[in-house]
């Protein structure tokens, strides 16, 4: 199995679960993947040169225990790279942060309790005033949230003072799109509409209820199928509401999520490429 530096942590895992020990070997930050509440959520997010980033390590380091189970490395294909701020992006946002426009989140007390933080910065953005920064403070840099929300028009600023990261995060532009609208991906219809779409997998659909468990697990759980759903099946979710923070996840991965909304605690949803 070929890897280079683009490669996902969570295609490591799936190809081969001794991944998990190999990679917490590099470095203690990693072995949070052996929590699989946290391992759910974030390997999908982050490739060998994100956790190389994060980590303060070499990639090479990676590929020397990842060949030690089998996988080879590869010539490196064209890489994506999130482009940085600009000088003036640069500059408004240190003004922010001078003006002491600032709202502050550690996510610190998450992490040590093996909770994933994304949720809570989520949440802390959208009650964020206009024309104020999130101060992030953290461990490590976090890359997969820079990455989500680059997209989301939020340029990102990154201070470092010993082992505490702190990551300033301005609303500068729209959101991004990829490769299209997010119509491609996300679609509000009745329940007879995605019936009729669930009826094109018959037998290649897993059908799961996730109404009565406590956040953040109706997330982990969706995604912990996923990873499992065979090509070209779908997964029918039960669920209590509209997953917000769930579906840019899902059109992060190219998955196509038809939702339908029969009252203010019933909400079915049919996933699929």
């Amino acid at each position: 199995m070929k890897i280079n530096s683009q490669t996902k942590i969570s295609w490591l895992i799936k190809h081969n679960i001794d991944a998990i020990d190999a990679i917490a070997a590099i470095n203690p930050l990693f072995k949070k993947l052996k929590n699989p509440i946290l391992r759910k959520v974030l390997a999908p997010r982050v490739t060998i040169g994100d956790a190389a980033r994060i980590g303060k390590c070499k990639v090479e380091e990676f590929f020397e225990v990842l060949s030690a189970i089998g996988f080879t490395y590869e010539e490196e294909q064209q890489q994506q790279a999130i482009e940085g701020p600009t000088a003036e992006e640069n500059t408004r946002v240190k003004e922010v942060i001078n003006s002491g426009n600032v709202k502050t989140l550690d996510v610190r007390p998450f992490l040590e309790k093996d909770t994933d933080p994304f949720n809570h910065i989520m949440a802390a953005l959208k009650k964020l005033p206009e024309g104020y920064a999130l101060e992030v403070i953290n461990s490590f840099e976090p890359t997969p949230i820079i990455k989500i929300l680059h997209k989301k028009g939020y340029v990102s600023l990154v201070r470092t003072d010993d082992n505490v990261v702190k990551t300033y995060f301005l609303k500068v532009a729209k959101a991004i799109e990829k490769g299209g609208n997010t119509d491609d991906f996300i679609f509000n219809v009745s329940i007879d509409e995605l019936e009729s779409e669930r009826l094109k997998y018959k037998d290649q659909c897993t059908e799961i209820d996730v109404r009565d468990l406590e956040m953040p697990l109706p997330m982990v759980t969706v995604l912990n199928e996923l990873e499992d759903l065979p090509d070209g099946h779908a997964l029918f979710v039960h669920h209590k509401k509209v997953p917000q923070y769930l579906l840019p996840e899902l059109e992060e991965r190219k998955l196509k999520s038809w939702i339908a909304k029969i009252d203010e605690e019933n909400v079915k949803l049919l996933i699929h490429m």
